[in-house]
């Protein structure tokens, strides 16, 4: 553990932990400033004064800021929502306005970033799902392959798949979708916060994350990416008088103008939760402190007691590549008896998740390498 991600562990998680928490694929133990944050606006409601309405402003620009730099972006491309699922649907919308075409999701693909795109097929687009390779892990050599049809009108995909943590080639990817003229949509609820995205360089035209999981941030925050010139391209699938030039002038309010702001807030639905904006502003604010490529390599040093445990028990098998480029938080993997062995994690106090079939580990910055040779040493007597 760096100096810095151990300084902000001791800070922010200063309580002795009740469990080996390692279920942040599912969601994130929340930093005690950014609770705190969170709480303190929401009680500020009830308080004689409050606060201005500058001050919510300044939320969400503190938010938008943040995310854009975690992103590598511009703030007037990030657009708040409350999930990553806003995102998903907001880029189908997009896409089901342009020209008829099929749409490309690889087989496993999580089923928010597949069903609104299926969705799609009452408007006369087809879905193609690309089978998985021999390994059940995507095949981006068959991916871009497909991508070479003439009709194809967006790749979705997700930064790092729910099930088996493979971290796909989004520089690749995003590449032969530029170079194609194809809309590149990433979900990347999995990935952000357990690695490192810089937006730009993978060439996304939008990038959806809700905050709860690897962010560390408040159920119901999240946000979109939209590239800068696709705002002027679309216009929001849905109306929000807050996505408006005049929003805050009431005195013209009911003028009912309908001129779009010039940015990505323009795709935003009206009033947001704002505490949970503030609590992912603030949540941001720890990764970037630390440096996301920091957690990522502390992240994958955890995974080191079970990587090794799985060396010596080659009849277990690793869904997970091995390949640290191809893993970012999440390591899988297929005991004997997996709801036999899982439940003896749970009631030995291991926090963790069950997916297609697999243990699914999601072991974060505020877990330790003593915690993880703890979860190995349970899994050698479970054998």
């Amino acid at each position: 553990m760096s100096d810095v991600v151990a300084c902000v562990h001791r800070r922010e998680y200063p309580e002795e932990p009740q469990a080996i928490f390692l279920n942040a694929a599912s969601w994130g133990l929340l930093p005690r400033s950014t609770a705190e944050a969170a709480a303190d606006l929401t009680l500020r409601r009830n308080r004689e004064r409050g606060f201005e309405e500058e001050e919510l402003g300044a939320i969400q620009r503190r938010c938008r800021g943040a995310v854009a730099s975690l992103l590598n972006v511009d703030p007037d491309e990030i657009a708040l929502a409350p999930n990553t699922s806003f995102g998903v649907n907001l880029a189908a919308a997009l896409v089901g306005r342009g020209e008829v075409g099929r749409v490309l999701v690889s087989q496993g693909e999580f089923p928010a970033n597949v069903l609104p795109w299926k969705a799609l097929e009452a408007r006369g687009f087809g879905l193609e799902i690309v089978p998985t390779g021999v390994d059940g892990l995507p095949d981006e050599r068959e991916i871009v392959r497909r991508l070479d049809g003439p009709d194809v009108r967006a790749l979705a995909v997700s930064a790092v798949q729910y099930a088996s943590g493979y971290y796909a080639d989004l520089p690749a990817l995003g590449d032969a979708c530029r170079q194609r003229g194809v809309l590149f949509c990433v979900d990347a609820i999995q990935a952000l916060g357990a690695a490192p995205i810089d937006a730009r360089a993978i060439h996304a035209d939008v990038l959806a994350a809700g905050g709860q999981k690897w962010l560390c941030a408040p159920w119901g925050s999240g946000f979109a990416y939209i590239r800068r010139e696709l705002h002027e391209r679309f216009d929001p699938p849905m109306v929000s008088w807050l996505g408006l030039e005049g929003a805050t002038r009431f005195g013209e309010a009911a003028r009912y103008d309908l001129t779009w702001l010039p940015d990505a807030r323009k795709f935003e639905l009206a009033t947001l939760g704002l505490q949970d904006y503030l609590g992912l502003a603030r949540s941001v604010e720890i990764f970037l402190e630390m440096g996301v490529a920091q957690v990522r390599r502390h992240i994958q040093d955890l995974h080191e007691p079970v990587l090794a445990w799985l060396d010596a028990h080659p009849e277990v098998r690793l869904v997970t590549p091995r390949d640290p480029e191809r893993r970012a938080g999440i390591l899988s993997f297929v005991p004997g008896s997996v709801e036999a062995v899982a439940a003896e994690l749970r009631a030995r106090g291991v926090v963790c998740g069950v997916r297609n079939g697999a243990i699914r580990l999601a072991p974060h910055f505020y877990n330790t390498r003593a915690e993880m040779e703890e979860v190995a040493s349970i899994l050698e007597t479970l054998h």
